[in-house]
């Protein structure tokens, strides 16, 4: 396959995901600051993206563990996720986050612990077509 025509199937791909909600404009953005200079500022990006977010969602996990609801410590986990919200254009996920913020602003830890497994879930899908995204390039 040429370059042209992978490069024609790369914006393919990205169109299909914005269609489905994976993707926002945002990834368009961070695209669009890649150049000849930097050619891999996008792949670099996410791969920095990727390895932060597992990490975050790890500190999410250990906060909300907490025996008892009253020692979770909810502003910081409406912080991480306000951190994980702005992401790469990943725009099902970043929905998630708000969701896990609004729960963690009204101290709702089941809450918290059901929107953080949609949160975990929407980053599985996230991650599998970013992935997917980058053997085109």
């Amino acid at each position: 396959m040429s370059g042209k025509e992978l490069g024609q199937e790369f914006k393919e791909l990205v169109s299909s995901l914005q269609d489905q909600g994976i993707l926002d404009e945002q990834f368009d953005q961070m695209k669009a600051v890649q150049n000849e200079r930097n050619p891999c500022f996008v792949a670099n990006l996410i791969t920095t993206f990727l390895g932060d977010v597992e990490n975050i969602l790890a500190q999410l996990s250990t906060y909300l563990s907490a025996e008892d609801p009253d020692e979770v410590n909810y502003p910081q986990v409406a912080t991480l996720a306000l951190t994980l919200k702005y992401s790469v254009g990943g725009c099902r996920m970043a929905l998630a986050c708000s969701q896990l913020r609004d729960a963690s602003d009204a101290n709702d830890h089941e809450e918290c612990i059901i929107v953080l497994d949609l949160v975990n879930q929407q980053f599985l899908i996230l991650r599998e077509n970013l992935n997917h995204i980058f053997r085109y390039r």
